[in-house]
């Protein structure tokens, strides 16, 4: 839709969008250590790649002349692994081992893998080699488990079987988060972005409009404008994923100030959010832990 907005307007949506998210990784930064629950322990590692990717996102928001495209990527696997922790952390047992065991498995495939520093003429001792290290590593009761789990000859199956769409549900199922957020990401980014992370020429022109019905290029700014506008959305969008993580830590561990702070950040995003996209709020969002 064409925004009514004017361009400096929007530049400055922009940076409200970015200091709230910026605040939100803050916030995301101190709750890591507060962790305490041994499950969502574990998968805590996921959101410290969020932290870094959320870093990212923000240098390249600075310049969405330039990338962006490649915000759409870094957005998508943003989605994606918050999406996952949230996921781990309600999902029941045998997804959860999975989640577990995926990384042992992958490393035993690794070790019988062929590497391009490999020396060629020595290409069968190599081979020999590695299988001979598979073979004690598997002797570990824990790799086993894993290559039951998953394969002992198939080296790239993925940690789950369930889709991403699928995963959303078990959140949806859950009932304690805004699961709306989660499925607006999944339909709103996901699709552009794997066209653009796989280098289609759809993906490599979405966000300049160009296969975008609604866009018109010919008007003055208006391409600028919905470069902001578009970025705004994505630091919005993922700045309230990152208030769902911290609604499912606050269910087994304190911290309830990160939370308190997040959910008022959040309802000032949700609102700027709305205006930017030129929609009348009129629902609540109301959420306690």
């Amino acid at each position: 839709m064409e925004s009514t907005h004017t361009l400096d307007n929007l530049k400055n949506y922009h940076k409200e969008a970015i200091s709230f998210f910026g605040s939100e990784l803050v916030l995301l930064k101190e709750a890591i250590p507060k962790i305490k629950n041994e499950r969502i322990a574990k998968a805590g590692v996921l959101l410290i790649s969020c932290g870094q990717t959320g870093a990212a996102l923000l240098q390249l928001a600075s310049q969405t002349d330039s990338f962006t495209t490649q915000s759409a990527m870094l957005a998508r696997a943003f989605m994606e692994t918050i999406t996952n922790f949230c996921y781990v952390g309600v999902c029941d047992e045998h997804e959860y081992r999975a989640f577990i065991l995926h990384p042992i498995y992958k490393q035993y495939h690794n070790i019988g893998s062929f590497r391009i520093e490999d020396d060629l003429d020595l290409y069968i001792d190599n081979i020999s080699a590695r299988k001979d290290k598979q073979s004690k590593f598997k002797e570990i009761p824990i790799v086993k488990e894993a290559l039951e789990v998953f394969s002992e000859t198939k080296p790239n199956l993925n940690w789950t079987k369930k889709t991403l769409f699928q995963r959303i549900e078990v959140l949806e199922k859950w009932g304690k988060f805004m699961d709306v957020f989660f499925t607006i990401n999944k339909i709103q980014y996901y699709s552009d972005a794997s066209e653009a992370l796989h280098g289609s020429l759809y993906g490599c022109t979405y966000h300049v409009g160009t296969f975008d019905p609604e866009f018109d290029f010919s008007k003055k700014d208006e391409l600028e404008k919905k470069l902001y506008k578009d970025s705004s959305c994505i630091l919005l969008h993922l700045g309230m994923l990152i208030h769902e993580a911290f609604t499912l830590i606050s269910y087994s561990d304190d911290i309830k100030e990160i939370w308190n702070h997040s959910y008022n950040n959040r309802r000032q995003a949700l609102n700027l959010l709305f205006h930017v996209l030129e929609i009348k709020n009129t629902s609540k969002v109301s959420q306690e832990p």
